[in-house]
């Protein structure tokens, strides 16, 4: 009996707890890209510095030398990418467990997913 009732229990709690934190995602936007939100300098591997600000949406403004970017982060399937608006150039983005962000470079974009990335990148957030 005393089983039967700790296995109810535990039902209750988990189906419970499920439900509360999808509502709560909800209202705040996709939680998976509002915690890129900030400030982030990405070095690739050829050399190349890239300077992002990152917004809870997932608006992003950015430069690289002279070339001012912008682009949104959205996501697809479970995996976050940063598509620029006019270049043709997408990026997949993601958050390691030590907080740096790695960048996998597509140019062009449609090389993803079957071919290579052109670059890879580790961003370190600056704010």
């Amino acid at each position: 009996m005393l089983r039967s009732l700790l296995a109810l229990g535990f039902v209750a709690l988990t189906v419970g707890l499920a439900a509360w934190p999808s509502a709560r995602a909800d209202e705040k936007g996709d939680t998976q890209i509002g915690v890129l939100a900030g400030e982030w300098k990405v070095e690739y591997t050829h050399g190349a510095v890239r300077n992002y600000a990152i917004e809870k949406d997932g608006k992003v403004a950015g430069t690289a030398d002279d070339e001012k970017l912008t682009g949104q982060i959205s996501r697809k399937e479970g995996i976050l990418f940063l598509i620029f608006e006019g270049d043709g150039k997408l990026e997949r983005l993601t958050l390691g467990s030590d907080g740096r962000l790695f960048v996998e470079h597509y140019n062009p974009k449609e090389n993803y997913p079957d071919g290579k990335a052109s670059h890879i990148g580790i961003g370190v957030r600056q704010k």
